[in-house]
Order: structure tokens, then C-alpha cells, then sequence
């Protein structure tokens, strides 16, 4: 009987684990269809949630010269929407323009076609077709594969950016303003000690997260003004839009700073029609990058999250297939910012030890 017991409970225990890891599963499951279907409220919500931890630290500022709360929120939105109004133009209006100049830009394209099939034919005594080339239509190849209609095609036209930016606008307010009432509402809801040590935690949680996304935030910001000022001094079309590109996508590690300054490298070719001033564009930017990178972003931040490769790729194929191109902007300061909160909670450190590139001590 007692054996008989002893098997019931292993079989019942078996059954508990297996029941768990289902359940698991299929929440796991859901968890991603939600964040599939309900991308038009939780993107901008998510974008919301990191602009408003780069940002209570300047209506925090504001409110210690004397202003008053609501006024510094206000302002800090007034800013923030300015600053976002602007750059939307500046995409669009670059891409127009690009559009539009095209025809210009693929004349020197088929000039230098032209000059690398009369180079191929004296090297190798065969001439090379380029009847090809010329049937393809590349405005129309252009609009289809550009980055600029990625980037247009992920915010759709400018009045929808404009209501998208609304939306965030609005989450942010609610988000700056509720970090302001968040300890009186857990003060009021736990126990004195309990409260306190809720408090701790969340704060400290924040300082952290607000000074990786602070670093990165002016790290990137840094970098695209640099690189502007670089293309200006080259003569580089667009110089404007280039730089913001770097800023955007130097969110992402390596890869995106990589391939955000190889195109400013590749038009400066079909611009200027020299692989010497693409060179050293290219040698300008990357001693840039490494720079940045390698010495004024780990000062900035104290130390470095040393994030796991292998994390830091998952994350980029799941965010990027979840929200296209703004779901690799923001996947690995989601996973920074995870790893923050994990490794302060005793039960979830294990966590955050997986997240790293190797174990902290």
C-alpha cells in the first residue's frame, strides 16, 4: 500500500510538471501572438515607456529650479513633440528629395557601369554586357528595396507618423506623471517595511536603467552629429538624414552602427564616383564608431551591461520579427534593461547571469 502511495505521488507529481511546462507553452504562445496583433498599441506604448525614462530626469531638473510639476511635464512634452515633429519631416522630406534626384544619381551610376566594363574589357580582352542594366528600372527597384522606404513603410505616411506620435506623446505624459505618485500608492497599499523596501528596489532599478538609456541615448546622439559634421566637410548629399540613420540604428550593437555608416560610404561612391572619398568616409566614420564605442560609452555608463552575444541575437531575430525595424532599435534595450531589473531580484539574478556575456562579480 505504501509503495502503491509512493507511485501514486510520482505519477501526480509527473503529471503537475508536465501540465506546468504546457501551460508554459502556450502562454508563452499567446504572449507573442498579442505582441503580433496588438503592435499598434504596444509599440508606441513600449516607445513610450524608454522615452519616458530618458525624460523624468529633465522634469526633474525643471522641478528642482522651482517650476511646477505639471508646467515641467508639460514643457518636457512640448519639447519632445517638437524634436519628433521635426525629424518626421526630415525623413520624409529626405526621401522625397532622394526620389526625386534619382534620375540624376542613376546617370552617374550607369557612367561608372560604363567605365568599370571599358576597364574589365582592357584587363581580361572580353567585353562586358551591360544591356541589363540598362532595362532595369531602378527608381522603381529603388522605391521597392531602399532603406528609406523601410523606414517609410514601418511609420506609414506622415500623417499617420504624426497621429503615432501623438499616441506616444500621451502614454508618456501618463507614464511622467504617474512615476511621481508611484511611492505614495505603495506606500499606501503595503506595510511600512515592506513599502520601503519595494521602494528601494524600484528606484534603484530606474537609476540604472535611466543611466544605460541616458549613455546610449547621448552616445548615439554624439555620434550622428559627428558623422554629420564629416559628410558637410565631404560634401555628402543628405548629410542630415545619414546622421540621423547612425543615430537611429547605433541603438543596435555592431550591426546596426555597421550598416547605417556603410550607406553614407556606398552613395558617396555613386555621388562623387571616387573610391578614395568613400574610403575616407568610411576610415572617418569607423574611427568614429570606435571611439565612441570603445571609450566615451563605458565611461559614460560606469560599466558596460557586457550583454551576451547569443542573447543579444536572439533578441534582435525576435523583436525584428515581432516589430519590424523599430523592434531591432528597440531589442536590446529591452534586453539591457531586463537584465537590470533581474539581477535585482534575488529570485530572478539567475536570469540576468544567462543575459550577461559572463558572470558578474
Amino acid at each position: 500500500m505504501a509503495n502503491q502511495g509512493r507511485n501514486r505521488n510520482i505519477i501526480l507529481t509527473n503529471d503537475n510538471r508536465l501540465l506546468n511546462i504546457t501551460l508554459g507553452i502556450v502562454l508563452i504562445i499567446l504572449m507573442v501572438w498579442l505582441l503580433i496583433i496588438g503592435r499598434t498599441i504596444i509599440l508606441p506604448f513600449m516607445i513610450a515607456v524608454f522615452l519616458a525614462l530618458v525624460l523624468d530626469p529633465v522634469v526633474n531638473l525643471m522641478t528642482g529650479w522651482k517650476i511646477p510639476q505639471s508646467i515641467a511635464v508639460f514643457l518636457t512634452l512640448a519639447i519632445s513633440f517638437l524634436i519628433l515633429y521635426l525629424l518626421g519631416m526630415l525623413v520624409y522630406a529626405n526621401v522625397q528629395l532622394f526620389v526625386n534626384q534619382f534620375p540624376e544619381y542613376e546617370s552617374r551610376l550607369y557612367h561608372i557601369i560604363s567605365q568599370f566594363t571599358q576597364q574589365f574589357e582592357a584587363f581580361f580582352g572580353k567585353p562586358l554586357n551591360i544591356q541589363l542594366w540598362k532595362q532595369i528600372d531602378w527608381l522603381d527597384t529603388l522605391q521597392r528595396f531602399s532603406i528609406a522606404r523601410t523606414v517609410l513603410s514601418s511609420v506609414g505616411t506622415f500623417v499617420t507618423f504624426i497621429l503615432k506620435t501623438i499616441i506616444v506623446i500621451i502614454f508618456i505624459a501618463y507614464l511622467l506623471n504617474g512615476m511621481r505618485t508611484l511611492s505614495t500608492k505603495i506606500e499606501a497599499a503595503f506595510p511600512p517595511n515592506q513599502a520601503r523596501q519595494i521602494i528601494s528596489i524600484i528606484d534603484k532599478v530606474t537609476r540604472q536603467v535611466q543611466k544605460y538609456l541616458g549613455a546610449k541615448t547621448l552616445v548615439s546622439l554624439v555620434t550622428g552629429i559627428i558623422s554629420i559634421a564629416i559628410f558637410y566637410a565631404f560634401g555628402l548629399d543628405f548629410a542630415v538624414f545619414w546622421g540621423f540613420l547612425i543615430f537611429l540604428f547605433n541603438f543596435i550593437p555592431t550591426i546596426g552602427s555597421a550598416f547605417a555608416s556603410l550607406l553614407p560610404v556606398v552613395f558617396s561612391f555613386l555621388q562623387f564616383g571616387s573610391f578614395s572619398t568613400a574610403f575616407w568616409i568610411l576610415f572617418s566614420l569607423t574611427l568614429l564608431q570606435q571611439a565612441m564605442g570603445n571609450i566615451v560609452e563605458p565611461r559614460l555608463m560606469g560599466r558596460t551591461l557586457n550583454l551576451s552575444p547569443l542573447m543579444v541575437i536572439l533578441f534582435l531575430i525576435f523583436w525584428g520579427y515581432i516589430w519590424g525595424v523599430v523592434g531591432l532599435i528597440l531589442a536590446v534595450p529591452i534586453l539591457g534593461t531586463l537584465t537590470i531589473i533581474f539581477e535585482n531580484f534575488d529570485s530572478l539574478k539567475f536570469i540576468s547571469v544567462f543575459f550577461r556575456g559572463s558572470q558578474s562579480k
